[in-house]
């Protein structure tokens, strides 16, 4: 019989997104009438873009009278120029150093690849659990340093206190949408050259981002071209989660140790990919590049700003009740501390069965998770809306002055207002 992986055995916790989705279906089984509402897993709410479905439909047709199999494996020459002059050229990131991908999570989790099995790597927590159960996979679960983002260092982490041969950081942060600023940034930079380490950086998420104090590059913070790999995403900021569309960035001046010699990691990633990939399919890029141009911008900047309102309504509104809450300025993450010393699962158990809405245990993305839990801002106005009222009534609190004139000006008119 062929032996297994025996690291599979040390994932000792589920994966959190498959419990969630059956303790649904345990709900809808039980309720089938219910109107659930969905502030969990982080997919988008909006239809794609006309203009970006107009791209891939030509592109698609394009290949009935031309020959287009296998692309090259680092995406084409189009739709790099495109990335890279609008958002990297000024930074000094050149096209070559950008590699087309299906996922910021094959690329983030793939990346592994790179690195000795008997490297050390250190993961935030908490984390979006790609990062961990990727490394445990490898081997690795005695060489992980955790990163703790707590309340009191305001969920921004702290770059290791000893060597660590590379970091996975997700600015602005899946899961509890807080973004590290300049500042932040560069103390880590200035981490991985003192220690010739290698930052992971995750920015899927940069198209939210709003406060003039985050960068909207970690290549933005000098110096990091030499310890830096960036990865971005159209999933979120286009709409692309059921196309599958990303990008990585890996400057030719990042370098890997192999044995006595150094190694650019930017060849290091083109022979994995030449060995692992076989690129994102021609309609697929064509519709990426489709984002870069001035009506497919001007669309998917109007779906990115309509998350970010569900995201400012639902703080506002949770803040109006009490609750502590986090992020959904730069991000479309809202991270709410539980209420009245109920545990994540608890709290989830209470607005899946009470309220009918699906949120995401913090405890699920790692141990200083407990005791928050995370909703996500992809939803509609009126679909957020309902939520809020839900858990007011669910809190069975008494409308301050406060909270009807926020009920009122967001258009709600399904509770009972009284002095």
């Amino acid at each position: 019989m062929a032996r297994g992986n025996e690291h599979f055995r040390e994932l000792d916790r589920e994966y959190i997104f498959p419990v969630v989705e059956r303790k649904l279906k345990d709900l809808t089984a039980s309720h089938p009438d219910a109107d659930i509402i969905n502030l969990g897993v982080g997919d988008i709410a909006l239809p794609l873009a006309p203009s970006v479905a107009g791209a891939i439909c030509k592109a698609t047709e394009e290949m009935t009278s031309s020959i287009i199999g296998y692309g090259p494996v680092e995406g084409y020459a189009f739709l790099r120029k495109a990335i890279c002059e609008d958002e990297y050229s000024a930074l000094g990131i050149t096209a070559e150093e950008i590699f087309i991908s299906d996922g910021a999570n094959s690329d983030t989790t793939n990346i592994a690849d790179l690195f000795s099995a008997t490297s050390s790597v250190a993961i935030t927590d908490p984390t979006y659990p790609a990062y961990l159960d990727t490394n445990i996979l490898a081997g690795k679960k005695s060489q992980i340093v955790f990163l703790p983002c707590l309340e009191e260092n305001h969920f921004i982490p702290k770059p290791p206190s000893g060597p660590c041969d590379y970091l996975y950081l997700c600015s602005p942060s899946n899961p509890t949408g807080v973004a590290m600023t300049t500042h932040d940034l560069s103390a880590f930079v200035a981490y991985a050259r003192e220690h010739k380490s290698l930052i992971l950086y995750d920015n899927a998420y940069a198209a939210f981002i709003t406060s003039k104090n985050v960068p909207q590059s970690i290549y933005e913070v000098p110096g990091a071209k030499e310890v830096a790999i960036e990865f971005r995403s159209f999933s979120k900021s286009a709409g692309f989660t059921g196309l599958r569309c990303a990008y990585a960035v890996i400057p030719k001046t990042v370098f890997i140790g192999l044995g006595k010699q150094t190694i650019s990691a930017h060849s290091l990633w083109m022979k994995r990919q030449n060995i692992k990939f076989n690129g994102v399919s021609y309609p697929i890029q064509r519709g990426a590049e489709a984002t870069f141009f001035p009506k497919g911008k001007e669309e998917t900047t109007a779906q990115v700003q309509s998350y970010l309102a569900q995201a400012s309504l639902l703080k506002e509104g949770l803040t109006q009740m009490g609750f502590s809450c986090f992020g959904g300025t730069d991000s479309p993450y809202i991270w709410c501390k539980t209420p009245d010393g109920l545990s994540s699962w608890q709290f989830f158990d209470r607005l899946l069965h009470t309220c009918h809405l699906i949120t995401i245990p913090g405890n699920g993305f790692g141990r200083c998770g407990e005791g928050y839990i995370r909703l996500s801002a992809f939803t509609t106005k009126e679909k957020a809306t309902s939520a809020i009222e839900r858990i007011q009534k669910l809190r069975n609190l008494p409308l301050t002055m406060k909270m009807q004139i926020f009920l009122l000006r967001i258009g709600s008119w399904n509770l009972k207002i009284s002095s």
